[in-house]
């Protein structure tokens, strides 16, 4: 058996939800998949709240802080929003899907959704704002184009990431946007 790391106890977490839904998400799933011992999950963790609770978080870093931040190097407020887009064709639209099912039934969860959802909403509404829209228009244009990446994580079955693409690029030409994705 390898030492695991918190990291690799957080992505197995991860891969667990998206693939089998947060009701599989126990000590004694991840143990297994990792081949390790209860005793390395102690190591690293309080409990099962105090893992679930850096989970949580996890998610918000690697899937919104992290990538903002990343994106936030390219020059113009149209590579950002393309690469941002690009982005989201290139994650897991599974695991999006399965933590939003775990929502709904936990309020730990549902608080840091809601939280992730405003944060990508309002960075959408900034880099349309600096395409030139008014602030009310921005928020709008913001909020369409997010609920065509949720809606289609949640369509049976989902949108690939290439039909998101494609309605990504027909919402920005019917404002007149021709996004460009010059490298970072």
């Amino acid at each position: 058996m390898t030492r695991k790391s918190k990291e690799d106890w957080l992505m197995a977490g991860w891969y667990l939800i998206a693939e089998e839904g947060a009701q599989a998400l126990k000590i004694e799933v991840l143990t297994t998949r990792l081949n390790v011992t209860k005793g390395s999950f102690y190591h690293h963790f309080a409990n099962f709240q105090g893992y679930k609770e850096q989970l949580l978080a996890y998610l918000e870093q690697i899937g919104t802080l992290d990538i903002i931040a990343h994106i936030e190097q390219a020059q113009t407020a149209a590579t950002k929003l393309h690469h941002l887009l690009q982005a989201t064709l290139a994650g897991p639209l599974n695991l999006e899907a399965a933590v939003r099912a775990w929502a709904l039934q936990d309020e730990q969860v549902q608080l840091l959704m809601t939280r992730i959802d405003k944060r990508r909403i309002d960075y959408l509404q900034q880099l349309y704002q600096a395409l030139g829209f008014p602030a009310a228009q921005a928020l709008t244009m913001g909020r369409m184009i997010y609920a065509i990446y949720v809606g289609g994580q949640q369509m049976m079955p989902p949108l690939t990431a290439e039909q998101l693409n494609q309605l990504y690029n027909a919402f920005h030409q019917a404002y007149g946007l021709e996004l460009t994705g010059e490298s970072t």
